[in-house]
């Protein structure tokens, strides 16, 4: 199956590229897939990295870039990475496969699985925080039916420029405007395969999504050097202590799984682990996920 991920030159240079890579290599470990990296920016030693390792590297600059310059100007619209607004041009680009496979950079591929099963009218994705909370979805994994995003792609466009253009949406990105413009359109994959490190364990799961606190942030967390006030590094210091043993019992998997993968990565799982071990002895849990039950719109489509 051909699989999409996108990234910008900044993201390919921080903690972003360094997950992409263990992504890639553990894309590699399962087989059956295809990867196309959309990326903007200059070529680096990223980028070189990925060809090496068989990606086919795509150029590509966002049709939203001239506007988000000027929204960032005029201080309505700041986007928090170009790299995920690049998603929106796999209508574009595509033109071989009527459906195909996109994920975020910050997953790994656990096992070997088929789609080509399902067949969505537009797309199909998981849940965005609790298994279960079908009001939003996550757009870190997404199996895309491309003519029907292609079709529909005009309508988001308009509504992506009213929305920037209207100087309400600071904290616009493009998870919402998919949520928003295909808000009972899209059709509910298994959140197997878009699992997160702060659900349960289990060996079934086909894509771990290390969607909130990434390694770096954990390692931060656990070691005492986390002291990020905003609104986010505050969530994030609940999740983990809410969610710690789940984090713990996947860490201390991938220690062991990524041994054939990445051997580096392996061991950095692996220490994490223990220093969960430690930070569940030291830090009071509070275990209420109440907090995680986000409901971004009224009801679920």
């Amino acid at each position: 199956m051909r699989w999409y991920f996108a990234i910008d030159e900044a993201g390919g240079l921080g903690e972003t590229g360094a997950l992409a890579r263990l992504m890639v290599l553990s894309a590699r470990a399962i087989g059956g897939l295809e990867p196309v990296l959309l990326y903007y920016g200059a070529r680096t030693g990223f980028t070189a990295w990925m060809e090496q390792h068989g990606v086919r590297v795509r150029d590509i600059q966002p049709r939203f870039l001239d506007m988000f310059a000027q929204a960032r100007a005029a201080g309505t619209f700041n986007p928090h990475s170009i790299g995920h607004w690049l998603r929106l041009e796999i209508p574009a680009v595509e033109h071989e496969h009527e459906f195909v496979l996109y994920t975020d950079c910050d997953i790994i591929f656990l096992r070997s699985f088929d789609l080509s099963m399902l067949r969505p009218k537009v797309f199909a994705a998981a849940p965005e925080m609790l298994p279960d909370n079908w009001n939003y979805f996550n757009s870190g994994v997404m199996l895309l039916n491309v003519p029907a995003m292609r079709a529909t792609y005009p309508a988001l466009e308009e509504q992506i420029k009213f929305r920037i253009n209207s100087g309400d949406m600071v904290r616009y990105n493009d998870q919402f405007a998919l949520n928003e413009a295909y808000r009972g359109l899209w059709e509910r994959l298994d959140p197997l395969f878009n699992y997160k490190p702060y659900w349960p364990f289990t060996s079934h799961a086909a894509i771990l999504h290390m969607h909130g606190p990434k390694p770096g942030n954990l390692e931060a967390m656990t070691s005492g050097q986390w002291h990020g006030e905003d609104q986010t590094s505050v969530f994030f210091s609940k999740m983990l202590n809410a969610r710690s043993r789940d984090y713990l019992d996947w860490c201390s998997w991938l220690g062991d799984f990524l041994q054939g993968v990445d051997f580096s990565e392996a061991i950095r799982f692996a220490r994490l682990a223990s220093a969960l071990i430690r930070y569940r002895r030291e830090v009071p849990a509070n275990t209420d996920s109440n907090f995680m039950n986000i409901k971004i719109f009224a009801e679920a489509p």
